[in-house]
Formats: structure tokens, sequence, C-alpha cells
């Protein structure tokens, strides 16, 4: 029986000194088919001819492609043009700085071959800096909508090493059906929402899966290593513009996939998360104020993207939601 296709999607920006090692562990996959598809955003460093090397070298194991953009469109953006070239039943969403293991890709296709409504596949993520520490094993919403990695920093001794259903994936190694993705796009084969540019875009993909019916599993034996460039010191280390899309995100999500039944009973502890960081904002980061006027700026394209949420969100839907707040 053939095995269905697997498309690979890289968004690459000066990621150089991590391609060898995440490209070297996609050749030693043990699953086949595989076909990868590797976007480029404008980088300076030498990734483009890092690239071109291993696809010269390696042409005979698995289909490679390769798209340069003039100048950096953007994480969602950079994704989308990817799965618009890929060919795959599966779509797997791969940070440039993580290594798998070679029974990743199998294990999370062995997964979701199993259950038709699982849309979302992800495994245990390990700290490129400790490998004894945790990257991510999901993602977790508190009762206020902060969005946070799970067992992130924790040591791993062994406390998530059950196969169960989480809210979502982290966006650095996560499978996802592509029947899925191709319901819940929004119009132009925009998969992920390209008004994030980059961050929270993994958690609003999330949402709106979980809205349209989907489910997201977890499988601890599928295991990768994250090496992150930000998100795991000092605030201070975080650059401006990042922490400035963070912001804009968590707005932009939430303006597109809330809903009274789920937003009300939480309506203190988010206003007071929001009253306790416009109060940090105005005292230490005054320039996140900007993000009020991108908000405005992009409302009518919010309103368009949230119609096209709550289409295909049910009563049902919406109240299985609650149990992924906590």
């Amino acid at each position: 029986m053939e095995h269905p296709l697997v498309s690979v999607i890289i968004v690459n920006w000066n990621g150089a000194k991590y391609l060898p090692a995440c490209l070297s562990a996609l050749m030693q996959q043990t699953y086949t088919p595989i076909e990868i598809v590797i976007v480029d955003n404008a980088s300076t460093d030498d990734s483009c001819q890092v690239i071109e090397a291993f696809q010269h070298r390696h042409q005979e194991l698995r289909t490679l492609t390769l798209l340069r953009n003039s100048s950096n469109t953007g994480f969602c953006r950079g994704n989308n043009q990817g799965i618009q070239h890929s060919h795959g039943d599966f779509v797997l969403l791969l940070n440039a700085d993580v290594t798998l293991a070679a029974d990743f890709i199998e294990r999370l296709v062995h997964l979701m071959s199993s259950d038709p409504m699982v849309g979302i596949a992800l495994g245990k993520l390990l700290s490129g800096e400790n490998t004894s520490k945790l990257d991510s094993t999901g993602i977790v919403i508190l009762k206020n909508r902060r969005a946070l990695d799970r067992g992130q920093r924790e040591e791993d001794r062994g406390q998530y090493d059950v196969r169960e259903e989480v809210f979502g994936a982290s966006g650095a190694a996560c499978l996802y059906r592509k029947a899925m993705l191709d319901q819940i796009m929004y119009p132009g084969e925009e998969y992920l929402d390209e008004l994030f540019f980059a961050y929270k875009e993994d958690v609003d993909l999330a949402w709106r899966a979980r809205l349209a019916g989907w489910k997201c599993m977890y499988a601890p034996e599928a295991v990768g290593t994250h090496f992150r460039t930000w998100g795991t010191g000092k605030r201070g280390d975080i650059p401006k513009w990042v922490r400035r899309h963070s912001l804009k995100n968590r707005y932009l999500m939430l303006f597109k996939n809330e809903c009274w039944r789920t937003f009300a009973p939480d309506l203190l502890r988010i206003a007071w998360y929001e009253i306790c960081s416009l109060i940090y904002i105005l005292i230490w980061e005054p320039y996140l104020l900007s993000v009020i006027g991108e908000i405005l700026r992009y409302w009518p394209e919010i309103l368009v993207k949230r119609r096209r949420t709550q289409h295909f969100a049910t009563a049902e839907t919406r109240g299985n939601l609650r149990q992924w707040f906590h």
C-alpha cells in the first residue's frame, strides 16, 4: 500500500548554521515519500548556498525545492507560499532550528491515519540548549488567554509521556492534515493569517481548527530538538519588533476566534490581565501603543476573517473550547 506524501515546509531567514542538521535529519527519516519545500525570506547569510549544496548532494533521496523571496515576507506568508507549492496529503511545518528524530514523521503520520478527525499532530520537542529540558509538548491557553508552550523549561522526567489530546501544536514542528488546512483557510490560499507576520499564528490556526471540529493529538514518542533564538530568556533580550507582533497578534487572535459563550465566563480574568498589561506598557514599553493603530487599520479584514472562521463553528465546537482554557 502506497503511503501518503508528506510535504515539509521550512521558512528560513538567516538560519544557515541550523540548516545542515535540520536537512540531514530529514534525509534520515524512516518515512517515505517526503518532499521538502524551503522558502528563503531574503537571508543575508549563506543560507541559499547551504541549501543548494545540500540539494545537489542528496537529490536522489528527497525532492527539495527552494523558493527565494526578494524581501522578508514573514513566517506566515512564507509558509503559505510553501504550502501552495506542495502536493502532500499531510503538511509538516518545520523551523530551520529544529532537528527531528529519524522516526518523527512516521510516528505522526501513523497517529493521524488512525483517526480522520485528527487535523494536527505534534511530538515532544526538547530544548536544543539542554536536551534534558522540554521545549514544548503542545500549546496551553490560560483563562486570561495567554498562550504558553506546555512544559517549557521543565526537566523531562516523563511527566508528558502519555499520548493525549492537546489544544494545539507549536509551529516549530507540527503535522497538519491538508484537508483541514483547505477547509479553514482564508480566500487566496491563506492558510496562516498573514496579518500576523509571525508569532502566535500556531495558536490562531489551532483555535480555528477546533472551531471547525478538528482535534490535535500529542505523541511523545515522536521527538525533536528545538534551538530557540528568542523565547526562553529575559524579556529584554526579545527584539522590539517581536514584542510588537506578539501583542498585536494576541488581539487579532481574540477578535477573530472568541465567542460570547467562552469569553463571558473569563471576562474578569481577561480584563485584569489587559489592565496590568496596559500599565506595564505605559511605564516600560510605550512604543507598543502603536499596535492600536495597526488593529484599527486591519479592522475590515479582521471582520471578514472572523466571519469565515465562525462560519465553521457550531454550538458544540464552541462549547468544547471551554475545557482548553486553564
